[in-house]
């Protein structure tokens, strides 16, 4: 049997495992995918261990996704530009890191919107999901690109000065001037499902708010944006457009889609883009 996990920490609130395996029973296949807990403060020891077992590849997600590089033997191409991994590759005996979010995240975001030259888009956060999105963003020549996060060192060294860093009070002053907003941050999770990023006082109807979290299906920031008129999307087209990529980067084909979100959407109480 092929073996397949998602490591974490926490990580009992991922649906990885229930979309995952949905499409390996749809197409018969002698695969399983399970959810492994490691800790922050033994991850080099239990990541080494994971490894030398019998898995044939893992995704990873909050807080290792730039932590586990220094474990793999090689990037794909678009890891290296954002120096993050969401997924991992046995191949010839080899561990092979790549990420997905960022073409996962573009899919999710073209359903209701198109991303222009004439847009204005503002990411929040700084941590592993938000590289890969920034960088799919920024190819996507937007007339501007922002991202605030809380130590705005941490946003200046990723933008490397082709686009802005700001503070998170800046953000939340200047809301009104952006098209898009894109929430990538821990916050809204179970363990801080009441807590946003930033007040969304500024917000302009309309603007089109999207929080990379799918489960709850409706964060708190999502909760703030609607009942200023936006037009909201949560993390679950996200979500299943960088499984399904994970998942042709292990099998060699792409998975029946529709069978995978069929299977969120029943975890999720039938809720989806909101």
């Amino acid at each position: 049997m092929e073996k397949y996990a998602v490591i974490g920490n926490p990580i009992n609130h991922s649906l990885s495992p229930s979309m995952h395996n949905a499409a390996f029973r749809s197409e018969e296949r002698d695969a399983n995918y399970e959810a492994i807990q490691v800790s922050v403060e033994a991850f080099d020891a239990e990541i080494a261990h994971l490894l030398a077992g019998d898995f044939n590849g893992f995704n990873v997600t909050v807080p290792f996704k730039e932590r586990i590089i220094p474990h793999l033997d090689e990037l794909s191409p678009f890891a290296k530009r954002c120096g993050a991994v969401n997924t991992v590759i046995k191949a010839d005996g080899k561990w092979l890191g790549d990420n997905t979010d960022g073409a996962g995240f573009m899919e999710g975001l073209h359903e209701i919107k198109a991303v222009t030259s004439e847009d204005r888009i503002l990411i929040i956060g700084a941590g592993g999901a938000s590289k890969a999105i920034y960088l799919a963003l920024a190819d996507a020549s937007p007339q501007q690109l922002v991202i605030a996060n809380r130590t705005v060192e941490k946003a200046a060294a990723m933008v490397q000065k082709t686009h802005e860093a700001w503070s998170l009070a800046k953000a939340e002053k200047y809301l009104a001037d952006f098209t898009i907003i894109i929430q990538t941050t821990s916050i809204g999770l179970p363990a801080s499902k009441n807590e946003t990023p930033i007040q969304l006082t500024n917000l302009q109807a309309g603007t089109v708010v999207v929080d990379i979290i799918y489960n709850p299906a409706e964060t708190a920031f999502l909760k703030q944006a609607k009942t200023k008129g936006a037009v909201i999307q949560n993390g679950l087209p996200m979500f299943s457009g960088q499984g399904a990529l994970a998942y042709q980067r292990w099998t060699g084909h792409m998975p029946n889609l529709e069978v995978m979100k069929k299977k969120l959407l029943e975890e999720l109480g039938g809720q989806s883009s909101l």
